[in-house]
């Protein structure tokens, strides 16, 4: 399970902002190249990995977050794939391409075959809390 790391006051300002810029840069070679290497994949995975975009620092979450979000009209989903920057780190965007095909690829089985897991039900409710 991937480790999210916060962003603290002793962060430098300038450098998380470099860092995100730098990130941010690395994904979008990565989805230019996943777009070209998926000429061979069937035309939803294609569709899907065009409408892609990439954040360096995901938006609302406080942490060292990268951020890919993908489109897939025909099922009126958004995917999201939430990337700990230190995963990033000493990665290609060749790799991070091959990852992102891989996911679209796993994320369209699982929606036609159903096979997402159930969402956690509600908590219960404490007895004698009322």
């Amino acid at each position: 399970m991937a480790t999210f790391r916060r962003i603290t006051k002793r962060d430098n300002p300038a450098r998380i902002a470099s860092l995100a810029v730098r990130y941010e840069a690395l994904l979008v070679n990565a989805l230019e190249i996943a777009v070209e290497l998926a000429s061979n994949k069937p035309q939803l995975v294609r569709e899907i990995l065009a409408t892609a975009t990439a954040e360096g620092l995901a938006a609302n979450l406080n942490s060292k977050t990268a951020a890919v979000s993908y489109r897939a009209e025909k099922y009126r989903r958004t995917w999201h794939t939430l990337i700990p920057w230190h995963h990033l780190d000493g990665t290609t965007a060749e790799q991070q391409a091959e990852s992102m095909i891989e996911t679209v690829e796993t994320n369209v089985y699982m929606t036609e075959t159903n096979s997402w897991p159930p969402l956690p039900s509600d908590p219960p409710s404490r007895k004698g809390s009322e």
